[in-house]
């Protein structure tokens, strides 16, 4: 009937109601064929019809097929399922659909195969963000039972419901872990390689190391499928280092674990694992002489991948700088983000285009457009980062005129933050004699002691050129905006320009210093000489000559070009000082230069976000009262900044969470001008028991803005902690 044409339409509605409502379904095989035969010609009719059609055919359709999936009689079952899962497709069809759960879980146990994959459809097809979980388990657990002639197919389709409707990744990981260790056999490529790409292109939020650490776990065990040890040897080459800090976790350890299944593995695996052993290398030290015999080993393998990966990875060491092999190494970036997934492209080559669970299965979910939205929100921010540091780079080599710029612009014990009420922080208004005027001179108390730093332009010796005066609150700025940030200069003058960029792992650290000769003619006998510190294990390499202490040693840095530093670090104890770099130089009038600065290596450096509930953030604040405990000071704000509003609340946030790397605490700030943070100072020392030695800490910032002032109150475990964070948070307000 023509849709424009109401008298067909409504008869047409009649007709079909009255078949619906008057035939009725029996499991009889007595039953003439003819009805049944109607019966569903005329709910195909419906389906067809879609939503133009009336909506009671519709609900009256979807009765009429709870009675055919109930019956006796496999082939009505069969065509009321295969029915159902069409007319599910319809929208505001779906929970008229879930009724039939229940029966449609039953009819998977069917003897019949067949009707057991179109249960299978139905499921697929009824499954959204609200049942998604319990269809998922209960497909998981039959798959134990199941038989080899469905099971493929029940895997593939349990892996893109499990990716499509995953409210929490983590529930997606252990999901696919299931599959793995229920019926490895048939968890093909794409699958495992589905979940090497979800890891890796979700980086919000704590899924790569849940991701990590459960994958180690998972194949720890003397035994465990082939497919469990490619996807772990591929996500802790890539993110081990997010959990080697956790107690049977280390670089060192994920090396062991993995290695004991090399033996029972073939050329595939061995080649994934050769390339997470390079990986770990480079990353832990320790791991270095436990991985060069393997790879001298399989050097001479039969297998050609196998044997030139080797090669090339004991080589490059040798034929590339540090640097170099680091960014080599280094984990791989996101995944293309496709508009089809290779499980969505594989069930359409089994089912067809038509297929009602390719439909469904190419119907973005609430949850992945959710994801989308949010992986796209956090690519922009990307972007805006990106653009505003090529911006400023622009903007510093303008500044210069085309001179040398050094720097390469790159980019559990935590507590909550809900604090107790302190005294009145209106005092501050009144004058309080505990206010400070000026901030500390730097972040860790550290440019008070650099010698030379406040005295005259030379030092007593006339043929010694030290730092000059003027230069030096530029120097104690660009060292308190280092403690925070990534990379920049820390020195400059009409000589040199020193630049540094640094990161940092749990209690490790990568920090490269470049040396830049600004001036038109070389610097001779070139040094720099970092002192040693307790709290820090240190490994130094650098241009040849750049560390030579000898007094004819240094190297010797041409015009416009520079020389660089590598440093190595781990912190073994928490401390509130920063380690000391001399450098020290002769132009080519034989004038000696020599410059005492700091390295911006703080204690902040080393933290790592803690997020408590505001009751256990409470608990902890509490228990960590004392005085050799909390430190406090309240400082005013600049008399040039801004006034303290929401926007500026905002940036003294992010100075929390992005340079103290703290986490930022939900519920715990009693108003909007407070901001409260947790965090865990990792170190690399060891208990007892072997396990890593970390500080949990906290930290509250408090704004007066009718006083203009801020009360910055740190509370750890350790009093050197304390005044640690309490002056880089106090700096970094300073320069909001």
């Amino acid at each position: 009937a023509a849709p424009n044409n109401k008298a067909y339409v409504s008869q047409l509605t009649s007709v079909v109601s009255k078949i619906l409502t008057e035939t009725d379904v029996s499991d009889s095989i007595n039953k003439s064929n003819a009805d049944h035969a109607i019966l569903f010609e005329a709910v195909n009719l419906i389906v067809t019809w879609g939503q133009t059609g009336p909506i009671q055919l519709r609900e009256g359709a979807m009765k009429l097929l709870g009675k055919f999936i109930s019956v006796r009689e496999p082939n009505i079952r069969y065509l009321g399922l295969m029915t159902m899962a069409k007319l599910a497709q319809l929208e505001g069809s779906a929970e008229h659909v879930k009724k039939h759960q229940a029966t449609v879980l039953v009819s998977l146990k069917d003897a019949d195969i067949s009707v057991r994959r179109r249960a299978l459809d139905l499921l697929f097809v009824m499954c959204d963000t609200d049942n998604a979980e319990r269809i998922v388990d209960e497909l998981v657990a039959h798959l134990v039972l199941a038989d080899a002639a469905i099971r493929e197919e029940m895997v593939l389709k349990i892996a893109i419901l499990a990716e499509k409707y995953a409210t929490d990744l983590r529930w997606y990981v252990d999901t696919i872990l299931k599959l793995i260790s229920i019926s490895g056999d048939h968890v093909s490529d794409p699958i495992w390689h589905r979940v090497v790409q979800i890891v890796t292109n979700h980086p919000q939020g704590d899924l790569q190391a849940y991701a990590a650490a459960t994958l180690l776990i998972a194949v720890s065990p003397q035994r465990c499928h082939e497919t469990a040890v490619r996807v772990a040897a591929y996500v802790l080459g890539e993110f081990g280092f997010l959990i080697a800090e956790r107690p049977g976790m280390s670089g060192e350890e994920q090396f062991r674990i993995l290695h004991h299944h090399w033996h029972n593995c073939n050329a595939q695996t061995r080649a994934i694992l050769v390339s997470t052993y390079a990986k770990l290398a480079n990353l832990y030290e320790e791991c270095r002489p436990l991985v060069a015999p393997v790879f001298a080993r399989c050097k001479n393998s039969v297998d050609v991948e196998i044997q030139q990966r080797s090669a090339e990875y004991s080589a490059m060491r040798e034929a590339f700088d540090p640097e170099a092999v680091e960014d080599l190494l280094r984990e791989m970036p996101p995944f293309e983000d496709r508009r089809q997934s290779a499980l969505e492209m594989r069930l359409r080559e089994r089912e067809g285009e038509g297929s009602a669970t390719v439909v469904k299965a190419a119907r973005p979910s609430a949850a992945e457009q959710r994801r989308a939205a949010q992986n796209a929100a956090a690519a922009r921010a990307a972007e805006e980062a990106a653009a505003m540091t090529a911006a400023e780079q622009e903007q510093a080599q303008h500044q210069q005129n085309g001179d040398l710029h050094a720097v390469d612009e790159d980019s559990d014990a935590g507590e909550d933050k809900s604090v107790e009420p302190q005294k009145e922080f209106s005092d501050v208004a009144n004058g309080d004699e505990n206010v400070s005027r000026e901030l500390p001179v730097d972040a860790m108390g550290a440019m008070n002691n650099m010698d030379g730093m406040d005295a005259d332009a030379a030092v007593s010796s006339t043929s010694l050129v030290g730092i000059p005066k003027e230069v030096v609150p530029a120097m104690r700025k660009a060292f308190s905006n280092l403690c925070t940030s990534p990379s920049g200069v820390l020195f400059e003058n009409a000589l040199l320009q020193v630049g540094v960029k640094h990161e940092y792992v749990g209690a490790q650290g990568r920090i490269s210093v470049f040396f830049g000769n600004l001036s038109s003619s070389p610097l001779l006998r070139f040094k720099a000489v970092v002192d040693d510190c307790d709290h820090l294990r240190m490994q130094k390499q650098g241009t040849q000559g750049l560390l030579d202490e000898e007094e004819d040693g240094g190297c010797t840095i041409a015009a416009r070009t520079q020389a660089k530093l590598l440093l190595l670090v781990e912190v073994t104890a928490p401390f509130d000082d920063a380690p000391a770099m001399r450098i020290t130089f002769k132009n080519e009038e034989g004038v000696k230069h020599e410059y005492p600065l700091r390295l911006p290596i703080v204690a902040t450096c080393f933290m790592e976000p803690v997020t408590l509930e505001p009751g256990a953030f409470m608990q902890r604040w509490k228990s960590l009262e004392g005085q050799e405990r909390e430190c406090q000071e309240v400082v005013k704000a600049p008399p040039t900044s801004p006034a303290i509003d929401e926007d500026y609340m905002r940036r003294i946030s992010l100075i929390i969470t992005d340079g103290l790397k703290f986490g930022r605490c939900q519920g715990c700030d009693p108003t909007p001008w407070t901001v409260s943070g947790a965090a865990t100072f990792r170190t690399g020392a060891k208990d007892l028991n072997g396990n890593n030695i970390n500080v949990g800490c906290l930290v509250r910032v408090e704004a007066n803005p009718q006083a203009g002032a801020f009360r910055v109150t740190t509370r750890t475990l350790h009093p050197l902690c304390s005044k640690a964070v309490k002056n880089v948070a106090l700096v970094s307000i300073k320069l909001a």
